[in-house]
């Protein structure tokens, strides 16, 4: 079936069409769409979407009967089992544990929804204002509406500074040897999960895993590590999210469709039924 659906925000008023089929059959759901938030509020900033628009975002989804998901739920999926999957249903995840993303919580509760914040525990280990600290993620968890993941450690997020490859995770410093390289950031992948296991936010490791930066954290030209890098990820999580296709490859590296401030609300509904969204990828 199809339904016609007018649906507005600050900027769009249009009457946008989109599939509405039940894709659910004995073998669950062929597709499901992620999506990726970094921020919600009035800034300027690319990452930002306004409050406004998540509503509109969220009420078009209950509309065509999407119901979130848990990363685990998404996990058995691509895996193949889709026991107790609701007949749409949708991952709707945060990337940086940014304060002002709080504000999501209450339009989440309205719909019944829940979100995934894939966290930075060294923005949580020192707090500056603009990313939360343990104690407002601990709060967050309290109110059922929010998971957890892994984003990245206590320095997995941060950029070297004045070299030209700057990204923690796929450049190696000025001399540094491979193996030091693998010890750095495996060291911090494993002390980051296990920091969100300690703050009660998490039971078990991580299953998945957004890579941070987005393209610029998604490979590297360094041969001598990038097989490593895409290996290691793909060893240590069941499914490893990217942002741009082009490295979303293998068995484990899933799509996310990012929402940013420019997002239309007709990009956004013809983005739920994209084909790299279905389990094959």
């Amino acid at each position: 079936t199809t339904t016609t659906t007018t649906t507005s925000s600050p900027t769009t008023l249009s009457t946008t069409t989109v599939s509405t089929t039940n894709t659910a059959a004995s073998s669950g759901p062929t597709q499901i769409p992620v999506l990726g938030y970094h921020q919600i509020g009035n800034d300027a900033s690319y990452f930002s979407t306004t409050l406004i628009n998540f509503t509109t975002q969220l009420s078009l989804l209950a509309r065509l009967g999407y119901q979130t998901i848990t990363p685990e739920q998404y996990v058995n999926w691509v895996k193949g089992v889709s026991t107790g999957l609701p007949a749409k249903p949708i991952l709707i995840t945060f990337d940086d544990n940014i304060a002002n993303a709080a504000a999501a919580t209450a339009v989440l509760q309205a719909y019944g929804y829940f979100a995934t914040m894939y966290t930075v525990t060294g923005f949580a280990d020192a707090p500056d204002g603009w990313n939360m600290p343990w104690s407002q993620l601990t709060s967050l968890n309290s109110t059922g509406a929010w998971n957890f993941q892994l984003h990245a450690g206590p320095l997995g997020h941060t950029l070297f500074p004045n070299v030209t490859c700057n990204v923690y995770y796929v450049c190696r410093l000025a001399g540094e040897a491979v193996a030091d390289f693998q010890m750095r950031v495996t060291t911090d992948i494993l002390i980051g999960d296990a920091m969100l296991q300690v703050m009660s936010l998490t039971s078990s490791p991580s299953t998945t895993f957004a890579v941070p930066w987005d393209n610029r954290g998604q490979t590297s030209t360094d041969t001598e590590i990038n097989p490593w890098f895409s290996n290691y990820l793909a060893s240590r999580f069941s499914v490893v999210f990217h942002q741009d296709w082009g490295y979303a490859v293998g068995a484990n590296r899933r799509y996310r469709f990012e929402v940013h401030s420019d997002t239309t609300i007709e990009q956004f509904a013809a983005a739920l039924s994209d084909v790299k969204f279905s389990r094959a990828g």
